[in-house]
């Protein structure tokens, strides 16, 4: 099924390439995706004063220059730090179609080194790696929504593969200083940050600080001060469109829990906010009670994995194409899987219908599956300690002798 996928997207790719080039739409739906977006912010860095990256009346008209396919109404509104936007400065000094296509190299190879690190990281053996590059490459948060769309969502993989790799070599500041680079996109930041805090973890916390800095410093000598707080005030009117209610087929395209609310009661928008908003309190406050528990000496995988999945259900803003970091996530508790087998099963086959789904019947049973595994994973955590306990006092009850067997875990 993996390779099938593979080849049906490849072969989609191609053809779409193809139309392009001869300025022509795929399916109705113009080369690149959202590339267009990053590869104007390219343009203006070559060519235009820095701060207008948020722009968005030059933005938008130099994205319907480079892509006149693109229908009258549409544009992308660049929303990360400024400091990520010199990436795209090399794709700007070629021809749209030329840089996408280069942009799919990139990407692809991005991913695949990140993969590379993360299975060696975690002391994969050849099999499990080979099964595991396969599945992640096919899977359609990447292969479709990220990959095809043009989307960056590689480049944030990258930073939490570097920071784990960080995490297993005891590299704790560096984790830290690492996971800054994730701040262009903040709102997969804070949740995570949040349960560094309550979990005690202090000297990743003390990187995260100085990584922010120095991205901080690194922005205004991109865009100067005006330019961040240009960025600001993107980020305030993004803000202000993701809380409102949108139609079916665009929220079908988000899974936090804002958008499922929004989709779930479709016609009760303040009831919709509410939910959200108690369901989102519920979730921080019952994995801060696990990162409180947790030893602040050890390397907890199975809370990570929950981490990840939660950061992007109580985002106020998680794209599809964002769950790639969900294969993340099933890789740090693949040594231990056998227990999350269904959840990790319905991670790999759910993005194939959950965009329909959610449109047609107003349910996103992606967010549902992020959310179970979050759960389960964190149970999986738990239990070991507390039943080897239980254990042993049943033990203590019936032969008047106190014994805790060991489930391998601190």
């Amino acid at each position: 099924m993996a390779w099938m996928a593979l080849a049906v997207g490849v072969i989609l790719c191609a053809v779409s390439v193809l139309l392009g080039f001869k300025s022509r739409t795929f399916m109705g739906r113009p080369l690149g995706g959202d590339f267009v977006e990053f590869y104007t912010i390219g343009q203006i860095l070559n060519h235009y004063s820095p701060a207008r990256i948020y722009d968005l009346r030059l933005a938008t008209a130099l994205q319907h220059a480079a892509l006149p396919s693109m229908p009258e109404t549409q544009m992308l509104v660049f929303g990360q730090a400024p400091f990520i936007a010199p990436l795209f400065r090399p794709f700007a000094l070629l021809p749209y179609a030329w840089a996408y296509v280069l942009w799919l190299a990139f990407s692809a190879a991005l991913f695949s080194a990140s993969l590379a690190l993360l299975f060696h990281t975690l002391r994969w053996n050849a099999q499990d790696r080979r099964t595991g590059f396969l599945l992640a490459l096919s899977s359609t948060p990447f292969l479709f929504e990220t990959w095809i769309g043009g989307q960056m969502s590689v480049v944030v993989f990258s930073i939490w593969v570097l920071f784990f790799w960080c995490i297993e070599n005891h590299r704790t500041f560096l984790s830290g200083f690492v996971l800054a680079a994730c701040l262009f996109k903040p709102t997969l930041i804070v949740l995570p940050a949040l349960m560094l805090l309550i979990g005690r973890r202090w000297r990743i916390l003390g990187g995260l600080a100085a990584g922010g800095v120095a991205m901080a410093l690194l922005s205004i000598a991109t865009v100067g001060v005006n330019g961040c707080m240009a960025w600001v005030s993107a980020l305030a009117m993004n803000g202000h469109t993701a809380a409102r209610a949108g139609e079916a087929w665009h929220q079908a395209k988000y899974v936090d829990i804002l958008a499922f609310s929004h989709l779930l009661f479709v016609n009760l928008p303040a009831v919709a906010d509410a939910a959200a908003i108690a369901v989102a309190l519920l979730a921080v406050a019952w994995l801060g009670w696990a990162w409180w528990k947790s030893d602040a000496l050890t390397i907890d995988r199975r809370l990570w994995a929950a981490t990840l999945c939660l950061a992007l259900v109580i985002s106020p803003y998680a794209p599809i194409y964002d769950t790639i970091l969900a294969i993340a996530a099933v890789a740090l508790v693949f040594s231990d899987a056998q227990p999350l087998a269904g959840w990790i099963l319905a991670l790999y086959l759910i993005p194939w219908v959950t965009q329909s789904f959610a449109e047609f019947l107003h349910l996103q049973l992606l967010t549902v599956t992020l959310a179970a595994f979050a759960v389960s994973s964190v149970y999986q955590f738990r239990p070991a300690r507390e039943e080897s306990t239980i254990t042993g006092i049943l033990h203590f009850a019936s032969t008047g002798r106190f014994q805790v067997r060991s489930r391998g875990l601190p």
